[in-house]
């Protein structure tokens, strides 16, 4: 499951009952995020005076300046022209309202990225390409089949499932091939799983040996204020466990063994420890699929490590870390178990079990 949370799959399904495709979801978080990007740089240029008022804006030269389609582009006008700073007039197009308000003449000009305060073309926005806005949601499939068996990925239909190229498709799955979560067989196929209980001791005897060291690495660049936090997060937990869900839990976790470890110098000890990650996917497919709040003995093990954290005392973090994950080893083999009896969820269509 590497270091992101897992998000509700929304993929057309092999079921009877239907889903809001995955399609929709992630194209119109993509437009919603470029278009309230094109929407603040425009209104800054604006405001600050950057642009010449009269100036004739157009859906295609500024999509083409940010990168994008015109919809997100037609959308940030819009929203301008409601607030007073475009004004609509006979001809195509937009025209950049006079300090004052009122409508000036046309000027029709290039449109530069100095104007828009950019350096040089796009270089503020760093907007998604395809295959960065359907990672999460591929990883999110992988993350939760693999606990219940061996799936073929097929690029062809999740690339017609996001609306993406296959070339798409393929540079998300190579990241997730990067993080251990899928593999290529030696005919091109694409395969995920299945997470074994013997896959989940090896996991774990890494993580004994290393997270205890990465901790100790990291703890001088921790900044109080996040110990804090985090401490405050889990006692909260603690008050209302109740409170907690799936991806609350796997927030939590994430927070112990990700974000703590996470200034460690040595970058190959973090990229192994995010190799053996994948026992988080037992974990929350498993609360998932009971929908069951945390238990008590682990929020007790994740206040104890931020306890001595807390406390300065690093030697002390570093055993209570090890005994979490000794306990940990042996709830996720329990949950394995009870998930290899569980009926396979409903999945995307690209997910196809190998019998």
């Amino acid at each position: 499951m590497t270091r992101s949370a897992r998000a509700a799959l929304k993929q057309p399904t092999r079921t009877d009952k239907p889903a809001e495709p995955v399609i929709d979801t992630v194209i119109d978080t993509d437009t919603r995020l470029r278009y309230r990007l094109i929407h603040d740089q425009l209104k800054s240029a604006i405001v600050l005076g950057r642009i010449v008022p009269g100036l004739v804006l157009l859906e295609g030269p500024v999509a083409r300046i940010f990168g994008t389609s015109r919809v997100p582009v037609r959308k940030a006008f819009e929203m301008l022209h409601a607030d007073g700073l475009l004004h609509t007039f006979e001809g195509r197009g937009y025209l950049v309202a006079s300090p004052d308000g009122s409508v000036p003449e046309p000027v029709r000009a290039p449109l530069s990225e100095a104007e828009l305060g950019f350096e040089q073309a796009q270089a503020p926005l760093e907007l998604p390409s395809n295959s960065e806005r359907i990672y999460h949601a591929l990883e999110a499939a992988v993350s939760i089949a693999i606990a219940f068996g061996h799936y073929r990925i097929d690029e062809s239909l999740a690339a017609e499932s996001f609306g993406v190229s296959r070339s798409a498709v393929r540079e998300a799955l190579s990241r997730l091939r990067d993080f251990g979560l899928v593999e290529k067989s030696a005919y091109s196929h694409w395969l995920a799983g299945p997470l074994t209980a013997r896959a989940v001791a090896q996991d774990y005897e890494l993580r004994v040996l290393l997270e205890p060291a990465a901790l100790r690495a990291s703890y001088p660049k921790l900044s109080r204020e996040m110990i804090e936090n985090a401490f405050a997060e889990i006692e909260g937990a603690i008050r209302a466990p109740d409170s907690i869900d799936a991806d609350g839990i796997q927030r939590l976790e994430t927070t112990l063994h990700v974000d703590l470890l996470q200034h460690a110098p040595n970058k190959k000890l973090l990229g192994t420890i995010d190799h053996a990650l994948m026992p988080l996917t037992v974990n929350h497919a498993f609360f998932h699929a009971f929908n069951l709040h945390p238990e008590p003995a682990t929020l007790v093990e994740h206040r104890a490590v931020l306890r001595s954290l807390l406390d300065g005392n690093i030697d002390a973090a570093a055993d209570a870390l090890l005994v979490h994950l000794h306990a940990a080893h042996k709830r996720t083999l329990q949950r394995l178990k009870v998930l290899a009896v569980l009926p396979e969820p409903d999945l995307p269509v690209y997910m196809q079990r190998i019998i």
